[in-house]
């Protein structure tokens, strides 16, 4: 029987005890007593077996939320591992090209190599719509443990986006002021070669540039391996949930 037709079948029963002319007070009393009892424990129990049912509900939820954003999590970490790797290469290289910008020997052929520097862009892609999902929802409480809840919040609030905004500054340095710097004074000979990117180095304003490009580099650097740690930690935290 549903809970308002139980609620409703002894409200009866108390209003008909409760004019009931043949019934001493003491009787009345003592039935409607037990009809409020009945109403109550109805009640109780049709509000835990709810709740009962919500919270299996949320569990299985969180727990189809947890396998998937592992998932989403191991491939992140995948590519922000490459992206830090490449970063890294690209700040020794442009180390490389500061250095001979002072004047230190240097290598033709690495000259040349080195100099994409001047023209890379870097971005990441991190899989959110899980998480911006079960936020849309408004659901993101059936994430149990208020601590791992913390943790994968600051990770696609504040850690990605500050990954991104470190990405923008690199690409806005290398697009906007390093490519047009190089582009006007390297000059290039019939087989595509740059012949005069040594002096272009020498100049004041490159290692300018390349001081600059330096510490975006290592900025972005910074940002991944933050991403990657949090990330990490986040798995690890998973991976207890789901034992």
């Amino acid at each position: 029987m549903a809970e308002d037709e139980i609620i409703k079948k002894h409200t009866k029963a108390v209003y008909t005890t409760w004019t009931d002319p043949n019934k001493k007070w003491f009787h009345k009393l003592k039935d409607i007593l037990l009809e409020v009892l009945i109403i109550v424990f109805a009640v109780s129990v049709s509000i835990w077996l709810h709740n009962w049912s919500e919270e299996r509900k949320d569990k299985k939820e969180e727990k189809e939320f947890y396998i998937g954003l592992k998932k989403d999590l191991q491939d992140d970490v995948k590519e922000m591992v490459n992206d830090r790797a490449a970063l890294k290469e690209l700040l020794q290289q442009t180390i490389y090209l500061e250095k001979v910008g002072y004047g230190a020997v240097y290598n033709q052929d690495s000259l040349m190599r080195y100099s994409s520097v001047f023209f890379t862009q870097v971005q990441i892609n991190p899989r959110i719509t899980r998480f911006e999902a079960l936020k849309g929802s408004g659901k993101l409480d059936i994430i149990e443990n208020k601590t791992k809840l913390y943790n994968i919040t600051d990770l696609y609030q504040k850690i990605f986006p500050g990954i991104f905004r470190t990405n923008q500054a690199f690409n806005s340095l290398t697009a906007d002021k390093i490519a047009p710097f190089a582009g006007d004074i390297i000059q290039l000979d019939t087989t595509g070669k740059l012949i005069n990117i040594r002096d272009a180095l020498h100049t004041s304003k490159m290692r300018w540039l390349l001081m600059l490009l330096k510490g975006n580099a290592s900025n972005c650097i910074s940002a991944y391996t933050t991403g990657i740690d949090k990330s990490n930690e986040i798995i690890k935290g998973i991976e207890e949930e789901l034992k």
